[in-house]
């Protein structure tokens, strides 16, 4: 093994996950950047310079043909995302959450479960980080209104943004990057994971609700709402623009000589330019526009990028060969445990890039990532699970979790790490053995 390469890697993920943690930033002027990214580019271009990663590193990682080129994954990810922010910023969600509490206000049980229904809904279709970005301050602020407890409303809300987020592939970045790695088809992933992910959801919603039960009973006193519709022809342009994508998406693999990629590229900067000429119509600005493209994670491409450098970096190193071996020569419980596990030790992104890359050293998968034994699938969907659910146990299982922590902290409500994880740890350790069982029973795994 290339000692000095793993130390580059390990020295780069430690720091990496400290930043996460303790949400260390640079600013420069105005602009604040997270750091997490930044060690990682770092370390990344280190491996690179010093051979680490190959020969020819440029080339072979990010200008290859096949499926797993990290820069065709961060294209589907940012034009899937972009139309889930464009929605966000005509109005959509906030109109459609506020809907749901005027109709809701009498009543905490009820309300309760149906914000969890319309986030369940709304993350199958669109994108969880973004609802977890628009939801929880408008849970906070009601709330604070009402006098009640915002507790059981933001954990089911993270809870059910990251667990139906298995539903389809498009949900999650990482399930985005396992699926296209090994030509998984949206239709084929869609039924293998829609009965997983509809009882886990329902299973973990539940557990939420009888862990506040009684303070749900509680009586509410909710003033009249204030609901703001957005407007008509913008939001047509953006539901259609999704719809469409989803749709195409759906039958992609029917559509000859059309990569994936291009579908939601296409779909995205359609909309975008049909806003744009409605926006022109209307004679006026284009503010939407703006804080849409603003709001996109653009982060997660120098993250994503770095993270394949260290993942070629540790296959050349032969680790990855050795964790291969071992996974493969245990059940794909044990692949589910192990993820689950490091997804909050490494934060689920990279976990899954690593887990990925060491499922495509099984004997069961051909040089161009092809599967040729259905034995594979359950330990692909075990991985594909916990990237997601992983993100329920602490803040570092996903970036999405850290990002629900400060908004928590700049609407003041008292939510600490310690709390996050005991209400994580009786919520994410039962479903993620619920959901590897079920995957684990499916008859259909691998047609």
């Amino acid at each position: 093994m290339n000692i000095a390469a793993l130390i580059i890697v390990g020295i780069s993920l430690i720091l990496m996950i400290l930043a996460i943690a303790l949400d260390w930033k640079i600013k420069i002027k105005k602009v604040s950047f997270a750091l997490y990214w930044v060690f990682c580019l770092v370390g990344a271009i280190v491996c690179l310079c010093c051979g680490f990663a190959g020969q020819n590193p440029i080339k072979d990682i990010f200008l290859n043909d096949a499926n797993i080129n990290p820069l065709k994954i961060l294209v589907i990810f940012i034009s899937c995302t972009s139309i889930s922010v464009l929605l966000d910023k005509i109005g959509f969600f906030s109109y459609i959450a506020a809907v749901i509490l005027s109709k809701n206000k009498s009543s905490q049980t009820k309300l309760f479960f149906s914000f969890s229904a319309i986030i369940a809904i709304l993350t199958i279709f669109t994108s969880n980080d973004i609802l977890i970005l628009t939801f929880t301050p408008f849970i906070c602020y009601f709330s604070k209104n009402a006098k009640i407890n915002p507790i059981p409303y933001i954990i089911s809300e993270f809870v059910c943004a990251n667990v139906w987020s298995m539903f389809f592939f498009i949900d999650n970045p990482t399930n985005i990057y396992l699926c296209t790695t090994f030509g998984i088809s949206f239709l084929e992933y869609a039924a293998v994971m829609a009965i997983p992910t509809a009882v886990c959801g329902v299973f973990s919603t539940f557990l939420v609700y009888f862990m506040f039960r009684k303070q749900l009973k509680e009586k509410i006193n909710i003033d009249d709402v204030e609901i703001i519709k957005p407007d008509k022809q913008l939001l047509t342009i953006g539901v259609t623009g999704l719809a469409v994508m989803v749709l195409f998406m759906a039958v992609s693999n029917y559509i000859p000589g059309v990569e994936l990629w291009y579908i939601p590229l296409v779909c995205a900067g359609a909309t975008y330019i049909a806003i744009i000429i409605c926006l022109l119509a209307k004679k006026e600005k284009f503010t939407i526009i703006w804080k849409s493209l603003a709001g996109l994670p653009y982060s997660l491409a120098p993250f994503l990028l770095s993270m394949s450098v260290f993942i070629v970096t540790l296959s050349n190193s032969g680790l990855i060969s050795e964790f291969a071996t071992f996974l493969q020569g245990n059940h794909m419980m044990v692949t589910g445990a192990i993820s689950f596990g490091l997804g909050n030790l490494l934060n689920n992104i990279p976990m899954t890039m690593m887990f990925t890359t060491t499922l495509h050293d099984f004997s069961w998968v051909d040089a161009a990532g092809n599967i040729a034994n259905p034995a594979f699938y359950p330990y692909a969907y075990a991985t594909v699970a916990s990237s997601n659910i992983c993100a329920l146990l602490t803040p570092i299982g996903s970036l999405a979790g850290i990002m629900f922590m400060k908004i928590l902290k700049q609407n003041d409500v008292k939510f600490s790490f310690t709390q996050f994880v005991g209400h994580g740890a009786i919520i994410s350790i039962p479903t993620i053995a619920l959901a590897l069982v079920i995957i684990m029973a499916l008859p259909w795994v691998g047609i």
